[in-house]
């Protein structure tokens, strides 16, 4: 079906070998590794709809993930495919490529070549092209970043430090989820010189300078919380994300909440956890439960979520700050706030762990409420969590 079908019929046979692959253990995959990812490569690299690439870039991340070290031999023509994928007019093939080539960087012995040819993807005059480049380049730092030199890493910050303030929305995004990972590889004087430039464009008057500058933060936040709060520029940092969470444009508000929301679970995860700074950063955080714009609130949401599914214990010793708030959130005329607002009270009401707690909980919400919520399934929203960046 794969070799000789028609399109459509060869789009089913790649997304039928995909289900087949992931159902197969990793040992009884071995010996077909080779035979099934041969006509993989071989197919894609026709003139084919875009519908075929994509389910055969499917399967191959699904190949990469199982095969591992059996795909060894396909390495060079994987890379140059994906790299040539990225480079495709339709953004699902793209992506695809991108998250593909992030996961096959784990097998490559010449990471710094990768990111070498990635970096020079990035002179594209295409915006489309400059974004897959970037979403490769973030996936092969997380996967393979420990392989990367200290001169490639320099040259990788040198570019993004240009293009985190860019006008287009997506390259400020896209780079700005680069810079995240990137941070634990950087040299102490490289980390400081990044973080006094990211504070002062903060203050900017351009508010794109000014979004780049809290979306760099707050993916900072995200992957190494702990380097930013060990800065002495920690003060100066926070006081930015404040400020921000009150920004007249509602991307930098939304963008300042999630780098509060990282930092928060970073507080609460720590040992022992310090109460007066959680403190700080929820009443930040209550706040933005309050704003008018509903993507706040629903970034807000999850911020407390999160930090409750992390440490329960820690963040029910700050219920009477955010109760109130929450139960708004329940009466928001919203339904996404509504429903974000329920699977937040699940978690900081503690309600699904037994009928004292929703009995607690009527402090701040109905009875009724608090026993509905109490019913929802945990967890059926983790797939929503781990995609959050995206």
């Amino acid at each position: 079906g794969l070799i000789n079908a028609s399109a459509e019929l060869r789009e089913q046979a790649a997304l039928g070998l995909g289900e087949l692959i992931e159902l197969t253990s990793d040992k009884a995959l071995r010996e077909f590794a080779i035979p099934i990812t041969g006509p993989l490569i071989r197919i894609i690299g026709d003139r084919y709809p875009w519908q075929v690439k994509s389910a055969i870039l499917s399967t191959l991340s699904i190949m990469i993930r199982k095969g591992g070290i059996a795909l060894k031999p396909f390495l060079p023509q994987l890379q140059t495919t994906f790299i040539k994928c990225l480079q495709d007019s339709t953004r699902t093939v793209r992506s695809s490529a991108a998250i593909a080539l992030g996961k096959l960087s784990v097998l490559s012995t010449k990471v710094d070549t990768l990111v070498g040819d990635l970096l020079s993807g990035l002179q594209a005059s295409d915006v489309a092209i400059q974004e897959a480049m970037l979403t490769a380049l973030e996936g092969v730092i997380r996967n393979s970043g420990k392989s990367i030199s200290a001169a490639v890493v320099t040259r990788t910050l040198g570019q993004l430090k240009g293009i985190v303030y860019s006008e287009h929305d997506n390259l400020r995004s896209s780079s700005a989820r680069v810079l995240g990972p990137l941070l634990q590889y950087l040299e102490n004087v490289e980390v400081s010189e990044l973080l006094i430039s990211i504070v002062e464009s903060a203050s900017s008057s351009s508010w794109t300078a000014k979004h780049g500058s809290v979306l760099a933060l707050s993916s900072m936040l995200k992957h190494n919380a702990s380097v930013i709060c060990a800065s002495p520029l920690f003060t100066r940092i926070f006081d930015c994300l404040k400020n921000s969470s009150k920004d007249e444009k509602f991307p930098i508000r939304e963008s300042a909440v999630r780098g509060l929301g990282s930092l928060l679970l970073h507080q609460v995860s720590g040992d022992p956890p310090n109460a007066a700074n959680e403190a700080v950063s929820l009443n930040i955080l209550v706040s933005a439960l309050r704003n008018d714009t509903s993507e706040v609130k629903r970034r807000a949401l999850k911020a407390l979520k999160s930090a409750s599914k992390a440490n329960p214990q820690s963040m029910m010793l700050h219920v009477s700050l955010y109760g109130p708030a929450i139960a708004e959130c329940l009466k928001d005329g919203s339904s996404p706030v509504r429903m974000a607002a329920e699977r937040c009270a699940l978690y900081s009401f503690q309600l699904s762990k037994g009928a004292e707690n929703v009995q607690a909980a009527q402090k701040y919400i109905t009875g009724l409420d608090a026993r509905r919520i109490s019913k929802l399934p945990e967890n059926s929203d983790d797939s929503e969590d781990s995609e959050d960046d995206g």
